[in-house]
Formats: structure tokens, sequence, C-alpha cells
């Protein structure tokens, strides 16, 4: 499938599904800017120089668009955006982080790209990260009751824990891991024989608005997550 016809059924599921926001990851597009779509859609992407590799993207409704207030590509990884909200400032990173097989110096230098990011954004702010974390949290939350809910999937593993690090660092929560659903709307990803499923994919949002995130859950047969906020 080409990069237009991709762009043009995730196009179709947001208005489908009614969503305002959308996070895209491995969207495979050279370099960064931004581009409008039909029907006053817009997408901010952040690419690679030479490669159509890796790639992220957040996909906007007019309505969103009219309320941004700043984006930064940071790099292929890793994309900024602020909005405004009717009460406060609202501050998504979208993320693409490496494979839990890729070598632990790739792994790390993401989450040293990620934290400063994460930092210099406001406290006052609602702080997500979304996107393709690569990571399996588990179900056992024993040891991290503050970040997980009891709804996770499967076992941890290693960049599980790095994202663990990392929502335990920034006050943050895994939101996927918070509301009760059947197994088959946590899997974010299965093997191509169907044979594996994981939950891989992550909504994270700052402690603070937890109360303000309504649902997480995966839709079988389209190509997007939905998350649900107050």
């Amino acid at each position: 499938m080409s990069q237009l016809s991709k762009t043009e059924q995730v196009l179709r599921e947001m208005k489908q599904y009614n969503i305002d926001l959308l996070a895209l990851n491995e969207i495979r597009w050279k370099d960064v800017g931004q581009e409008t779509l039909d029907h006053g859609y817009v997408l901010l992407y952040s690419g690679e120089d030479n490669h159509h590799q890796a790639g992220v993207g957040l996909m906007k409704s007019p309505a969103a668009y009219r309320t941004m207030l700043k984006w930064t590509p940071i790099n292929e990884r890793i994309l900024f955006a602020r909005l405004a909200t009717t009460h406060t400032k609202l501050s998504v990173i979208v993320c693409y982080a490496p494979t839990n097989e890729a070598d632990d110096d790739v792994k790390d230098g993401f989450y040293e790209t990620l934290q400063p990011v994460t930092k210099d954004i406001p406290k006052h702010d609602i702080l997500c990260v979304v996107g393709y974390l690569n990571a399996k949290v588990g179900a056992d939350r024993k040891y991290y009751p503050e970040v997980l809910g009891p709804h996770g999937l499967g076992q941890i593993n290693e960049n599980g824990a790095l994202l663990v690090d990392f929502v335990l660092s920034n006050d943050l929560v895994v939101g996927g891991t918070l509301f009760q659903h059947k197994n088959v709307h946590k899997y974010t990803w299965k093997s191509p024989d169907g044979s594996m499923r994981n939950q891989i994919d992550h909504f994270v949002i700052a402690r603070r608005w937890r109360t303000s995130l309504l649902d997480v859950r995966w839709y079988r047969g389209v190509t997007t997550n939905r998350v649900t906020c107050s």
C-alpha cells in the first residue's frame, strides 16, 4: 500500500470514529513538514533525511489544528505538539521506540532524547506520551502499582522495564493498563500468521490528569487505537 493510500485510509477512520488527534508511527516519510489533506485535516510529520524508515506523525482534525500553539519535530522517533484546550494546555509527545531486540545503546539513546523533551513541558499541562513504544509492561503490577493498573497483559520485557522507569521518573501512568476490556481489545500488535499477540502500543498520561482519561482500547479491523478523554 502506498503512503498516499495509507494516509487516505487513516483519514477515513478518523472521520468514522470522530477522532481529533491521531498519532502515527513508522510513516516512512522523509524530512520534516506539514501537509494539508482533504477536508482541512493536517498531518505533521518528522522523518529521516535519507531513508524511508521509522518516522512519526500527528494528524489533526480542522478543529484540533486551530488549537495548535506549537509543534517540534525532534527526530525520526519523537515529535512534540502543544495545543490549547478549554481548561489548560495539552502537550502530546508521539513516539516510535526501538524494538526490544535493538542494541542497548539505541534503546538508551531513545529515552535519553525523550527525557529532556518531557522535562521541558510546563507542569500544569496535560502531558500525554503516545505511540509504538515496543514495550510489554505485563500484567503483574505489584512492584509498580503507582504507574500500572490491573489490566495489563503478559510478562514485562526489557523495553517494558525501560518504559516503567521513564513513567516512574516523570510521574506518569500507563493508560492501557487502567481499563477492563476483553483481551482482544487490549492487544495492539499481532504476528502476520496471527499466532502471537502483544500489547506494545501505549498511551501514557500525567498522573495528576489520570481522571481525565476515560478509556483506552483497540478496535479490531482498523489501523487506529482509540483513546477517550474528558
